[in-house]
């Protein structure tokens, strides 16, 4: 029996720690039963010694366990791809104008759960041609899920996560094997990859300053106040007159004057101001 005052004491904890929040019909109808399912997976009796384990961290592969379970990496290429369109037709031509020759465009995606959205923008850079002989450009990926980044670096995915993209597009990044597309090495030579908390602002602040932040269904499942450390995180790595993506469903809430929202092509964006 898992007490019911252990389990939403353990959602607290990772609530507070990953950003993710659980409802209470969510956490008993759903997570209790994965939680139960982690505890058989690592041989647990008790959930007290489960539930110790994770708050003081003692077994990695417990906590990155329970991560992959919290935390939604449901994506595709191309997804929402109006926005990369801003990027590529708006966005990225400003920022050739104000930003020194000398510098690379520094551009984030966070979190990036298994890749497709920062190899999509690769993609989009590479077709459009004419930027990326220009000058230089910095693709990063960060998640918190050990597993997404490490299925990010491979570059091996399914048929739903190709879905919605040209065939000429496929033939062109993408090698079949079997049922699975594997991402061709022009292309993953072309990002990074990094596990970080977006909470942290430590690690956030070192992975450096960066011209355009992709963060597109994250904060919907975050309460207020993470919510908002996310989103003073993201202000605090953006270069002045950088600009931030969210997904269509986000929006910085309407008291955080740090941003200006800017209707860019078939995008809303916020400006770093």
């Amino acid at each position: 029996m898992i007490n019911l005052a252990l389990l939403k004491r353990l959602r607290d904890f990772l609530s507070n720690k990953f950003g993710v929040f659980i409802d209470d019909e969510k956490l008993e109808s759903i997570y209790k039963r994965k939680f139960l399912s982690i505890m058989n997976e690592f041989g647990y009796t008790d959930f007290n010694s489960f539930y110790k384990d994770i708050i003081f961290q003692r077994n990695s592969r417990l906590l990155e366990r329970v991560i992959d379970v919290i935390t939604v990496n449901e994506t595709y290429f191309f997804r929402e791809a109006y926005q990369f369109d801003t990027l590529v037709n708006y966005i990225i031509p400003e920022l050739d104008k104000i930003r020194p020759k000398t510098e690379s465009i520094n551009i984030l995606s966070a979190p990036c759960s298994t890749g497709e959205e920062v190899y999509s923008i690769a993609i989009y850079l590479m077709e459009e041609g004419n930027f990326i002989k220009k000058r230089d450009f910095l693709l990063l990926g960060i998640d918190i899920d050990k597993q997404a980044i490490e299925k990010a670096k491979v570059g091996l995915y399914s048929e739903r996560s190709v879905h919605k993209l040209p065939k000429e597009i496929i033939d062109k990044y993408f090698i079949k094997k079997g049922n699975l597309y594997q991402i061709r090495d022009i292309l993953r030579n072309a990002v990074n990859f990094k596990v970080v908390n977006v909470l942290d602002k430590y690690e956030m602040k070192r992975l450096g300053k960066f011209d355009v932040i992709f963060s597109r269904n994250m904060l919907i499942y975050f309460d207020e106040h993470n919510r908002k450390e996310a989103i003073n995180n993201f202000y605090n790595i953006l270069k002045t007159n950088g600009y931030l993506f969210l997904g269509h469903a986000e929006k910085v809430p309407d008291d955080f004057k740090l941003f200006k929202r800017e209707k860019i092509g078939e995008a809303f964006v916020y400006r770093k101001v």
